[in-house]
């Protein structure tokens, strides 16, 4: 299997999150705690993901699963640019581009995301190899909804991590 690896950008979202949550001395435990305080992460650069997983298991240890959705919200509304210019898409046009946008982030997995009328398939394979992944891609999803100022829901209804073919989501929206 190939190397699993996230541009670095992905991750100081996340830990801008951490900062922004729990202060300067949340993110300096967090650093600490996953084994990351002699990294300096660079947005451009790819990383392992192994990472990414410490500090969702951070999270979720110290915080539970709710902040680890919470902070895949944060990490979509804050890419940069994208996070902007999404906010002048539709849906559509949304979920499209997320497909393009995870293959600049991530170098492992597949996302193919089928639209029909006001609903959406997301399958993702390889993508996620703890459960904290999956609850990052819920809130990713509901903060596309929130960021195209869409009322619907998201809901995960095949899991990977628990020996499903692939995690598959369904959004749907007004």
């Amino acid at each position: 299997m190939d190397e699993r690896l996230i541009r670095g950008h992905v991750i100081n979202r996340y830990l801008s999150f951490i900062k922004n949550t729990w202060g300067k001395d949340g993110m300096e435990q967090a650093i600490e705690e996953c084994g990351i305080s002699e990294i300096k992460v660079d947005d451009s650069i790819f990383y392992s993901n192994e990472i990414m997983e410490r500090i969702l298991k951070w999270i979720s240890t110290n915080h539970g699963m709710d902040r680890v959705k919470q902070a895949g919200k944060y990490t979509a509304k804050n890419l940069g640019l994208f996070a902007y210019m999404v906010r002048f898409m539709s849906m559509e046009a949304m979920l499209h581009k997320a497909e393009e946008r995870y293959r600049e982030l991530y170098k492992f997995g597949d996302i193919d995301i089928e639209i029909h009328d006001k609903k959406a398939i997301a399958r993702m394979r390889d993508v996620s190899g703890i459960e904290e992944n999956c609850q990052g891609w819920l809130g990713v999803l509901e903060a596309m909804l929130e960021m195209t100022k869409s009322k619907g829901t998201v809901a995960q209804i095949e899991c990977q991590v628990n020996g499903d073919a692939s995690c598959i989501y369904v959004v749907e929206w007004q």
